[in-house]
């Protein structure tokens, strides 16, 4: 759910300048609290597993579901691909007969900077646009005292690109970081109002872009905040059950995705606006719909279940990162358009 233990130690220097103004002591409480934090927290971190490659049933078409961003997007605090945010996803999307393949270039510690060398990754190992994107980042931008209109610019310049060549784009904003439980005032104070910020900016910044926001400083957060069971054994990056939360809140966002889409492409057939015939509705997508509704009653319950699988999963992790050399934006739009840059 939130990056690395690092972090804590991390946000209380970033957020020295607010408490400073309260007193120098409590900017130096806030830093003795973030190494204790970090310290207890970084033994437990549980690495990401390697990505599950394919889903559902492997004679159709590939449903291609990319993962991108920081370490709540890799997997980081499970032992199984199931239990991630990015397996939960494929398996509600082959829930509904879809062949679902998942590309991940997510990278522990990743920031909105590092977004670009990321979908560079996806374009080097797709043919086509994903048809869903999944972005989850902005706890490590905290970490860098990365200012918050800077890394929604990024970030809103990396939805822009997606959305150009095609691709569905979700974005699991900041979430609260205050309910990680071991945050205590003044630290507490700094890493909310820091979370804050930064989630004000990245939601108008990802809806400017052409992307949806999926607000995590909301319902997600105070479930967390609520049921230590959504947390991993760090109590910072989220668990099974917390996969699941966070994933039936993306899901949902993505079926009403699709509703708008079927609602637009009927406005925009109606005669009175075009003075022509109004055209069918794709079969395609009515079926989409059909099967994504009758997911509804089993959503509830995988979140309250989770998968609870252990042990680790097969296939290879696909990372990405600045070194291997980001293609340019112009590149990256040239090869999903079937041109050579």
């Amino acid at each position: 759910m939130v990056g690395r233990g690092g972090i804590l130690l991390s946000a209380s220097a970033a957020g020295g300048g607010a408490v400073v103004g309260a007193g120098v002591g409590l900017w130096r409480l806030a830093l003795v609290q973030g190494t204790a934090a970090d310290r207890k927290v970084r033994p437990l971190t549980t690495p990401a597993p390697p990505v599950r490659e394919f889903y559902g049933n492997p004679t159709d078409a590939p449903f291609v579901l990319a993962m991108v961003g920081d370490s709540s997007a890799q997997g980081t605090g499970v032992h199984h691909y199931d239990d991630t945010l990015g397996g939960w996803l494929a398996s509600s999307l082959a829930a509904t007969g879809r062949h679902v393949r998942v590309v991940s270039t997510a990278v522990d510690g990743a920031r909105a900077e590092h977004l670009d060398a990321q979908i560079a990754g996806i374009a080097r190992a797709t043919s086509a646009p994903p048809d869903l994107v999944v972005i989850s980042i902005g706890v490590n931008d905290i970490r860098a005292r990365t200012p918050a209109a800077t890394a929604a610019r990024q970030l809103g310049a990396a939805v822009a690109e997606l959305r150009r060549g095609g691709s569905t784009v979700l974005v699991g904003t900041t979430p609260d970081l205050s309910v990680i439980a071991a945050v205590r005032a003044p630290l507490r104070q700094v890493v909310w109002l820091l979370s804050w910020q930064l989630e004000r900016a990245q939601t108008p910044a990802v809806r400017a872009a052409g992307g949806t926001p999926v607000r995590m400083r909301t319902s997600i957060s105070q479930a967390f905040a609520a049921d230590p069971a959504l947390f991993a054994a760090d109590g910072l990056h989220a668990s099974s059950y917390g996969n699941a939360c966070i994933g039936a809140a993306m899901f949902d966002t993505y079926q009403r995705e699709l509703v708008a889409r079927a609602e637009q492409t009927a406005a925009q057939a109606d005669p009175a606006v075009h003075g022509g015939p109004a055209a069918q509705p794709d079969l395609a997508d009515l079926a989409e719909l059909a099967e994504l509704g009758g997911l509804a009653a089993s959503t509830e319950l995988a979140v309250h279940q989770g998968s609870g699988r252990d042990g680790l999963g097969d296939g290879e992790r696909t990372r990405g990162g600045a070194g291997q050399g980001a293609r340019s934006a112009r590149q990256i739009r040239m090869r999903w358009r079937g041109k050579s840059p």
